[in-house]
């Protein structure tokens, strides 16, 4: 009998990678068990959407701090601050043009992970696809790395030869990008995949 795939997020995914020990059974736990998505539960549903939205119509930095006007719940309006300044550190003077960015999905076994940079950038002419990271948290060089090995991975063959793909930690403005090209964590990743479906199954 074939098995039901799971479909996770890459950033749960990502997250059970950097777990060690039972910490690794108490993510898959929290995935397996939570309840179905719903768009009132996202809370950077509003900030993300606007930032893609904001390139797509060609606005400019103006219109991204009307995001954080135009925001309706005054619970996130810090957070959005916070975000949105990050944005406009990292766009800095970059003169950029948005690009659609592409997706797929990275299969193993019965495990499937969509692979969705949100953020597709021409960069002073340089196709730029970013995996945005909204966490307070501050994004580590390794867990960047396991996304950015991802990305190439599975999404290369769908942009051209001098496209790079990174992930912004927004917050921070900080963005990594894989330059090299690098997938040699790969062997990695799908060993953690086959741990994260072991332990969902006996779960």
């Amino acid at each position: 009998m074939k098995k039901e795939m799971k479909t996770i997020s890459l950033t749960d995914f990502i997250d059970f990678v950097s777990k060690t020990g039972s910490t690794k059974q108490t993510q898959v736990s929290k995935v397996k068990n939570r309840d179905s998505y719903h768009p009132a539960k996202d809370y950077y549903k509003y900030i993300r959407e606007g930032i893609v939205e904001t390139h797509q119509n060609d606005g400019g930095k103006k219109q991204l701090k009307e995001l954080i006007q135009n925001a309706t719940d005054p619970r996130k309006i810090d957070n959005y601050k916070t975000t949105i300044d990050g944005y406009l550190k990292f766009l800095g003077r970059k003169e950029v043009t948005w690009i659609e960015p592409p997706f797929n999905h990275w299969i193993t076994g019965d495990l499937d992970i969509k692979i969705n940079p949100e953020i597709g950038l021409e960069i002073n002419g340089k196709p730029t696809y970013l995996k945005l990271y909204f966490k307070a948290d501050k994004l580590s060089k390794i867990k960047a790395s396991q996304i950015m090995n991802l990305l190439e991975s599975k999404l290369r063959k769908e942009v051209a030869d001098d496209a790079v793909f990174g992930v912004l930690d927004i917050q921070r403005g900080k963005a990594f990008v894989n330059e090299e090209k690098d997938t040699t964590l790969l062997p990695l990743l799908v060993g953690e995949a086959m741990s994260f479906q072991a332990i969902w199954d006996l779960l």
